[in-house]
């Protein structure tokens, strides 16, 4: 799956380095120091896979870094009740009633940094083998970056001392791979 996003920052000219914490699980607090800006996969995994690295997350973002985050089920159950992500993710969650929404396009919002003037973007659920998504609720200052089929957030930004785009669902599965390089093209820009 990292080809995707790889292919993506290749197609924008960014130079990156590839951390597999299937590999290597000791991700270090100044190792993410020293990176202005992270992207983030975890692909179709779950329950919490991002839990034992919110320390690290945390000071980096607290660095001034710049976060894109995506995946499948990222939030499932408790994981999205965490401090992390309701405090630097800027997402409320309640799983029962936000988890696994049936999505067949992702639509830009108007007037978000990231994604103004997007419109519907397909979903292939063939890559991840799930044709769900994670609806978001934007909080303190989080928006709302894309919306679902019912018009319910699926992706938030963040824009302050640090910044952040989640997707609650995979890059992978987002429409051709032009799409793909634009959309981390206008992250990048919404970066700084």
């Amino acid at each position: 799956m990292a080809k995707y996003y790889t292919d993506a920052l290749t197609a924008n000219g960014v130079a990156y380095l590839t951390w597999d914490i299937s590999a290597d699980k000791n991700l270090g607090l100044n190792y993410t120091k020293s990176f202005k800006t992270i992207v983030w996969f975890t692909g179709n995994s779950y329950p919490a896979p991002i839990t034992p690295y919110e320390a690290a997350l945390k000071g980096f973002l607290d660095n001034g870094g710049r976060l894109f985050m995506a995946g499948q089920d990222i939030l499932d159950q408790a994981a999205g009740e965490t401090d992390f992500v309701h405090d630097y993710l800027h997402i409320d969650w309640d799983d029962p009633t936000q988890n696994d929404k049936a999505t067949a396009a992702v639509h830009g919002v108007a007037g978000n940094p990231v994604t103004d003037g997007l419109g519907a973007v397909p979903l292939d659920h063939t890559v991840l083998g799930a044709a769900f998504e994670d609806k978001l609720t934007p909080i303190n200052g989080g928006q709302a970056a894309f919306t679902d089929d019912d018009d319910d957030a699926d992706a938030v930004s963040f824009g302050g001392s640090y910044k952040v785009v989640f997707l609650g669902w995979g890059l992978e599965s987002y429409g051709t791979t032009a799409q793909k390089a634009d959309l981390i093209h206008r992250a990048f820009v919404f970066f700084g």
